[in-house]
């Protein structure tokens, strides 16, 4: 059978005949590939060519997980590259690229759409008491197929899922008040920088807060927070003694309040410390960073330039 013919068959759902008997047939072809130790990409829903695997794991990862969907050419397991179609224009993929520094923000924002996106799906059709067999028939046709809901099912199902939804239930009891955003679709990044524009300052964390939430229900929050600010009074704090921080409790792990996604609590502060650029690879948006980044190379090369001018004195002599 060429193919084509077990391309189209490995679309089948995991359970159906025609997918079962095709995932030999990628086996036979991907035989070709195996590296010197006998391994081999496994192009599973759940490693995604990440992992090196012996065949015998790769076929069992094929029929209890599924191939990938969108792993139309082989590249990993043997089909030339060469042997695609392509488009001879590539202007309509410009509206894709993105520069370097943009790429944390958006596998961040991926993540968020993405579980909410599950969320979404477990309320429509998943219920802990329900039996698993019953779960299964309740697959959403119009959003998702009917192996990817049965994954998804035996996650919420298994002890590793129960214990991540109790524990997100837990922290959703002990918050001190549900946020409740009322700028519409600004983000709180957005609001910032037009607050920055209109007053020809950065706000602070405080200032953004109060301006993103302004719902009856969190009252007396911000009726606290602008008591402590005016305590305070108008003065540059670190995040952890900001009125926000000290009402509401230290951001989490890996966050900012007000900042939007991608900006950790090492990234405020002063930004000529080493820790701001390791090797190359740095954020363009922080200039001063850069700067100490390159005034050390400077000072690399100026050390490398004398020793060679010494060994050649050395070498003359």
């Amino acid at each position: 059978m060429d193919l084509k013919t077990i391309k189209e068959n490995l679309t089948f759902p995991i359970k159906a005949p025609q997918y079962r008997v095709r995932v030999d047939g990628f086996m036979s072809y991907a035989n070709s590939s195996l590296t010197h130790d006998g391994r081999l990409r496994c192009p599973c829903v759940k490693c995604v060519n990440n992992k090196l695997l012996n065949p015998d794991d790769v076929n069992y990862h094929l029929l209890q997980y599924g191939i990938m969907r969108n792993y139309s050419t082989w590249g990993f397991h043997g089909e030339s590259v060469d042997q695609v179609s392509t488009s001879p224009s590539t202007e309509p993929m410009r509206r894709f690229l993105y520069p370097k520094s943009l790429e944390k923000w958006i596998l961040k924002s991926i993540g968020h759409k993405w579980r909410d996106y599950k969320c979404l799906l477990k309320g429509k059709g998943y219920d802990d008491d329900t039996d698993i067999n019953t779960l299964y028939d309740n697959c959403p046709d119009d959003d998702v197929e009917y192996d990817q809901w049965v994954s998804l099912v035996n996650i919420w199902r298994s002890e590793e899922g129960q214990r991540r939804s109790n524990r997100s239930k837990e922290s959703l009891e002990k918050a001190k008040v549900k946020p409740i955003h009322t700028t519409s679709t600004k983000s709180h990044a957005r609001v910032r920088e037009e607050m920055k524009k209109s007053s020809n300052k950065s706000p602070t964390q405080t200032q953004v807060y109060l301006k993103c939430h302004q719902h009856e229900s969190e009252a007396d929050i911000m009726n606290q927070i602008k008591n402590v600010l005016t305590e305070q009074g108008d003065q540059e704090l670190d995040l952890d003694d900001d009125p926000v921080s000290k009402v509401l409790g230290k951001d989490k792990y890996g966050r900012v309040r007000g900042l939007g996604l991608g900006v950790k609590p090492s990234d405020i502060g002063d930004p000529s410390y080493p820790r701001f650029c390791n090797g190359l690879n740095m954020s363009t948006y922080n200039e001063a960073a850069i700067i100490h980044y390159f005034r050390r190379l400077e000072g690399v090369v100026q050390k490398l330039r004398n020793r060679v001018k010494r060994q050649g004195i050395t070498i003359r002599k």
